[in-house]
């Protein structure tokens, strides 16, 4: 039998204190090493730093300087964008006024002439006339708005009176017809009237549907006078109102 060698043991000295003296060390190192980069950065940074910090106040003075002016021109602006405004509403109101004025001459120009043209035709015929129809359309459907103006001579100088028939005379597509003012929405035949040198008389006509007209027949029948009649093409009486 071998004989088995003898176990050997190993004395190590502990020393408790060793770990905490090195973790003392890496404090003190780690500590160092923030001072050693506060110190290089302070020294090489700080200046810059200033100039930056002064370069930003300068922009930050100047972005307000620009904000202040843009609220200003902002106000300048909504003025002047009123002030157009206003001026345009001016401008607008005055053309419709313009154009109220033109319109009000026209017609003004259109009354003087019609009674140059009354005046005329009176001192030249004798007796009664019928100066004028016209027929205007409505918006009601084969209704018509008519206006019959009627003078007489003005030399007269006293007032006649009287009655007035219009008839309307046209198609139904298969028969002629001759219709009269109570067969054309009319009250009754006939009108009256009464004037000393002229009279504007005026009324509707309401066309039968289906019915055509082609013409247009006015009588006088005047106190103490003869009858007097004028037939107006229908359509030269509409194309006279358009």
């Amino acid at each position: 039998m071998s004989s088995s060698s003898p176990s050997r043991l190993r004395v190590v000295e502990h020393d408790p204190r060793r770990a905490w003296r090195v973790g003392v060390l890496i404090g003190v190192l780690w500590f160092c090493s923030l001072a050693a980069l506060y110190f290089f950065v302070r020294s090489t940074l700080a200046p810059q730093l200033g100039q930056v910090s002064k370069e930003l106040g300068v922009t930050q003075a100047a972005l307000v300087e620009a904000q202040t002016r843009a609220s200003k021109l902002e106000v300048n602006l909504a003025k002047h964008e009123r002030g157009q405004q206003v001026a345009e509403r001016a401008a607008q109101d005055l053309q419709l006024s313009l154009a109220a004025r033109q319109d009000e001459i026209a017609s003004l120009r259109n009354d003087l002439g019609f009674y140059q043209r009354l005046m005329e035709v009176g001192s030249q015929q004798a007796g009664i006339t019928v100066h004028s129809f016209e027929a205007q359309p409505t918006e009601q459907t084969r209704a018509f708005q008519f206006a019959l103006t009627l003078s007489q001579n003005l030399k007269r100088n006293r007032v006649t009176s009287g009655k007035v028939e219009i008839t309307i005379s046209g198609t139904d597509g298969e028969r002629g017809l001759r219709l009269g003012m109570d067969k054309l929405g009319g009250e009754s035949a006939t009108m009256g009237f009464s004037f000393k040198y002229f009279q504007r008389l005026s009324g509707v006509l309401m066309l039968p549907e289906g019915f055509t007209p082609a013409s247009v027949r006015v009588k006088v029948i005047a106190e103490n006078a003869s009858p007097v009649e004028r037939e107006f093409v229908w359509k030269e009486v509409i194309a006279i109102s358009n």
